[in-house]
């Protein structure tokens, strides 16, 4: 969600050399960026590997650091580069660590845009300016962009959080509906730790779904590359879709869809408006996920089909 920030960046300021500091395996999605000079990985197994991390920054002589992530450990970090400009979020308690303080604004914007317009105090053009800036996150894997209309539909139901995690029985369902109205193969994506739960959406969906491992976020952009729409929960497999040219209907519990649905045709939300409680923030749920279990999924598929008509009729007319 950074990579238009650094776009933008190099945009206004072409000669600069930009290092970019991540934690694995986001590295993988940095690989090959053209903006960018370095792809630093931070890899900390405890306070000798911190210790080495600060000097190494400390040595790079930077002459501006700019922390997005904005917590503790990465001010730290930023302090301790000693550059001339340091710039972190001005809402943090450890904001001391910044001597240029990033002010978030007051009106909710995509978090890709968000972060370009934080870039303003160093010069850089806000992505609502005329220059008409992208906000979408870029990946350079060597991966064919753009969706396969004859591909199949690929599904993420998987979140770290239970209030952004559609039922596994909501998905298969889904599944279901769009194999039989699309006559189309159905893949369902996961990573570490989500297996089981691919697999039993899989299974639950039935003939022509499959749940193929996919080892490195290389590998799931390749998956997704392949794909014709995918349907997911807020989460970074969305991101990488839309990095991919691949459109994208995401649901929304507790996470708010402006913040995460970029200004785009291919790209639409969905989530039960009429709830009080809807876009609440909160990680865990105190009204049973009445959000996520009464978001019906013939509801879903209709917004599915609805969006692909779109989408493949806008590049049927180009």
């Amino acid at each position: 969600m950074a990579t238009p920030a650094v776009s933008a960046l190099k945009k206004r300021y072409p000669a600069a050399e930009i290092d970019f500091l991540v934690e694995p395996p986001a590295d993988e999605v940095l690989a090959g960026n053209p903006h960018l000079a370095r792809v630093l990985a931070y890899r900390c197994g405890g306070w000798r590997d911190y210790l080495a991390w600060l000097w190494r920054v400390r040595s790079g002589r930077y002459d501006w650091v700019i922390d997005f992530m904005g917590n503790p450990r990465s001010a730290i970090l930023a302090a301790a580069s000693l550059a001339p400009v340091r710039a972190g979020p001005s809402h943090v308690g450890h904001r001391w660590a910044y001597n240029l303080r990033l002010t978030q604004s007051t009106t909710t914007h995509y978090a890709g845009r968000e972060k370009v317009r934080l870039l303003s105090v160093l010069g850089v053009e806000d992505a609502g300016g005329p220059a008409g800036a992208s906000v979408l996150p870029e990946v350079y894997l060597g991966i064919r962009k753009g969706p396969d209309s004859a591909g199949p539909i690929a599904l993420a139901p998987a979140s770290r959080r239970i209030t952004r995690q559609w039922p596994a029985k909501h998905y298969a369902s889904l599944g279901r509906m769009l194999r039989e109205r699309l006559g189309c193969a159905v893949v369902v994506l996961w990573g570490p730790g989500e297996r089981a739960l691919a697999e039993a959406v899989a299974a639950g969906i039935g003939e022509g779904a499959t749940a193929p491992e996919t080892r490195t976020l290389r590998e799931a952009a390749a998956m997704l590359a392949g794909c014709r729409l995918l349907v997911s929960n807020c989460s970074g497999t969305k991101h990488l879709a839309v990095a991919l040219g691949v459109p994208t209907l995401t649901i929304h519990g507790s996470s708010d869809p402006v913040s995460w649905t970029p200004p785009d045709p291919r790209h639409a939300a969905l989530r039960c408006e009429s709830l009080g409680c809807i876009g609440c923030g909160r990680n865990e749920c105190l009204a049973r996920l009445e959000c996520l279990e009464g978001l019906a999924p013939e509801r879903v598929c209709e917004a599915a089909c609805a969006l692909l008509r779109d989408v493949e009729g806008i590049r049927t007319e180009a």
